[in-house]
């Protein structure tokens, strides 16, 4: 059950870490694939609470003063690409990548040099979250169902590493910014909601976490709820406007990146228009 208001703002179901006596001395983990061995799939426990995300439409705040002080902000980008294009990676590698960079260019004018790690596609499947299939037994990425930062400072820093051979002390700081976008819009179906990054106390409120999939291993960061954080979206979101995040700043260490997941909006319930977007984690780095 959710709520709405006329404003555009919507209560609504999200997920975060129930906090464990065990993380205190077992790293909470996730692993997303089939084995055969007597291990459980995850060590963490869901803690679902109803908050009120707002939509940031109604804000008016420049766009860079609102990515440096909250941590995130909407911005244009124009993408000549067919949704059925954006499935073909070397297609999104040649034409989206140069405009991710532009992107990267404009929120950090001094930047040195600019990388995108890499994209991800996902495309709602009508079969999540109403039947008891985990998101590995489906053939395309689902949305994702819990609150998280997608790097910690460290695997950031190993990813540079491993993918673009940058040592830390090849710059001075990097930071990695999310940039998420539709594929077909207006977006209405499970979008993407962030969490003002000044309202995180992320000493006492966030921990690792390692999530495992058969093709890679990452640490990312879990959230534990508190009443003082305050949630955002953009109702609507159209395929030409893309919304950039911090998720990762070597300055920073882990507190500066922003928590964010999908919720379902109760608005849209009728499945015509399934959510299909795209992510890209793009490093951005200073002498």
């Amino acid at each position: 059950m959710a709520t709405i208001d006329s404003d555009d703002s919507v209560k609504a179901k999200i997920q975060y870490l129930a906090r464990d006596d065990q993380h205190q001395l077992v790293k909470p983990y996730h692993l997303y694939l089939d084995y055969d061995y007597d291990l459980a799939p995850t060590n963490t426990t869901a803690d679902d609470h109803f908050v009120q995300i707002r939509n940031a439409r109604s804000l008016g705040i420049p766009s860079r003063d609102m990515f440096f002080e909250w941590g995130f902000a909407q911005l244009r980008l124009d993408c000549p690409l067919t949704p059925e294009e954006y499935w073909y990676r070397n297609k999104v590698e040649e034409i989206l990548y140069p405009k991710y960079k532009s992107i990267a260019q404009f929120l950090f004018p001094n930047a040195a040099r600019v990388e995108v790690l890499e994209h991800a596609i996902r495309k709602r499947d009508p079969r999540w979250m109403s039947e008891n299939l985990e998101r590995h037994h489906l053939k395309t990425n689902q949305p994702s169902d819990y609150v998280h930062i997608d790097m910690t400072a460290s695997s950031a820093t190993k990813c540079g590493i491993k993918q673009f051979n940058i040592h830390p002390k090849d710059y001075s700081r990097f930071v990695v910014v999310n940039l998420w976008k539709p594929i077909r819009g207006p977006l209405y179906d499970f979008p993407l909601t962030l969490c003002d990054r000044r309202t995180v106390d992320y000493a006492s409120q966030t921990t690792a976490m390692d999530v495992v999939s058969r093709n890679f291993a990452n640490e990312n960061t879990r959230i534990y709820f508190d009443e003082k954080h305050e949630w955002y979206y953009w109702h609507g979101l159209q395929v030409d406007e893309v919304i950039a995040f911090v998720q990762a700043d070597s300055e920073a260490e882990n507190r500066a990146g922003v928590p964010h997941t999908a919720f379902r909006d109760p608005r849209n319930s009728d499945n015509k228009q399934l959510r299909e977007s795209i992510e890209a984690r793009v490093f951005v780095y200073f002498d």
